[in-house]
């Protein structure tokens, strides 16, 4: 348990230096982090490093990295939630065009995971979990889009002000809001065994937890902070607000549902106290996104081995996932745009957005993988497409925006 700290400083180590050179060819800082996962998993680092590998990461430490990586896992949800409710459409006109593209970009990849998952290899399949749990979560993981890689991805291609990229994350906003809710009724009905009575039973008490949250504890919250701001100011507002999220997680965890469903909750019921959330972002930020967040980068991709793509026919799986996943959420993405009367060009960038899967996608997989509805083979198939996805997203939306220049891209950012 002495070499904890030492493990700790490699994967900070590790994650900064791979973040930094995928920032450098063009990828998002994650893909960096989620590659120093798998340099230092069992695939690479563990096959070089023998018994100096096992002293390093020995079965407590990697314990307590994956503990630090659940709470990093927390405070992203936390944050990255806080947005996705802030960031909804207000008015009916501005809300049409995105819940048409994210309707269709969660249908079609959610429908084609569903039918590929139902013909998948048994090994896929964990013992004691019902198959219908296992086809469920590969919808859901097929369908999600990633809000905080998408922001990042048109940020670094200088298209912020692009009709085509604010419908897009406007899209990504419904598509992670309700994508996360599908995962927590999948969670519960998994949990449940899918008997009648146990399932109806997961979801009432998952229906529960929200509805309670969201009136009495949301009332509850922000009297404390009103009270606590004025008696004691931003500093104690804050220590409620961090420990009301761990009390949040803590619950939804206890109520059998992924602690990072009960840290989306608490984003939430505290998504309009921007005083808050601004205080949250200059005094947590540093920490989460240097070291917390990272770790559960590292931790996901830890988990994930290559060696157990062991034959031609799980990299043939891997290649179907990879062919619906995109086939899917590109397809039902563009098609949703033109049905708005968007135009093939800005049709073609919005569906090429939708496929940035990133820190969502991770978070899913970590969960199913958490709560073993998913085998550590799956996993890891879902884990590789899941950085390819991302990484040609971001390679294509980049040729996007040089093809087109700057002055091309103001012009009709100012026309529209």
């Amino acid at each position: 348990m002495s070499n904890w700290m030492l493990q700790l400083c490699v994967a900070i180590v590790a994650t900064s230096a791979c973040g930094a050179l995928a920032r450098r060819i063009g990828q998002g800082k994650v893909v960096g982090e989620l590659v120093a996962g798998l340099l230092l998993g069992p695939s690479v680092l563990g096959a070089l490093g023998g018994a100096g590998y096992q002293a390093l990461f020995t079965p407590a430490s990697a314990e307590l990295l994956s503990k630090l990586g659940e709470l990093g896992l927390v405070f992203l949800m936390f944050q990255t939630g806080s947005h996705i409710v802030g960031d909804m459409p207000k008015t009916r006109s501005a809300a049409w065009p995105p819940i048409v593209v994210a309707a269709l970009g969660m249908v079609c990849p959610f429908a084609m995971g569903c039918a590929l998952a139902s013909v998948g290899d048994a090994s896929f399949v964990p013992p004691q979990v019902p198959r219908i749990a296992y086809v469920l979560f590969c919808g859901v993981a097929l369908s999600v889009s990633a809000l905080p890689v998408m922001a990042r991805i048109v940020t670094e291609a200088g298209i912020e002000g692009h009709p085509s990229a604010r419908l897009s994350i406007l899209a990504a906003t419904i598509t992670d809001a309700v994508g996360w809710l599908l995962l927590a009724s999948v969670g519960a009905l998994a949990k449940s065994g899918f008997s009648a009575g146990s399932a109806f039973h997961g979801l009432l008490v998952l229906a529960g937890f929200f509805a309670v949250s969201v009136t009495l504890v949301r009332l509850a919250m922000q009297g404390l902070l009103e009270v606590t701001k004025r008696w004691s100011g931003d500093s104690a507002m804050l220590v409620v607000a961090l420990c009301y999220v761990l009390l949040s997680a803590w619950a939804a965890t206890t109520l059998g549902v992924h602690s990072a469903f009960g840290a989306l909750v608490a984003a939430v019921n505290l998504s309009r106290r921007r005083d808050l959330l601004d205080l949250w972002q200059r005094r947590f930020s540093g920490l989460a996104d240097l070291v917390l967040t990272p770790l559960f980068f590292v931790s996901a991709g830890m988990q994930a081995s290559i060696s157990a793509l062991n034959s031609p026919m799980l990299w043939a799986w891997l290649g179907l996932f990879l062919v619906i996943g995109i086939a899917g959420k590109y397809g039902g993405c563009y098609i949703g745009a033109r049905l708005c009367r968007i135009d093939h060009d800005r049709s073609h960038l919005i569906a090429v957005l939708m496929n940035s899967r990133g820190t969502v996608e991770l978070m899913v997989l970590s969960i199913g993988l958490q709560l073993r509805l998913i085998s550590a083979s799956l996993y890891t198939i879902l884990l590789i497409a899941t950085l390819t996805m991302t990484a040609a997203s971001a390679q294509l939306v980049h040729r996007w925006a040089r093809r087109r220049g700057p002055a091309r891209l103001a012009m009709t950012a100012a026309r529209d």
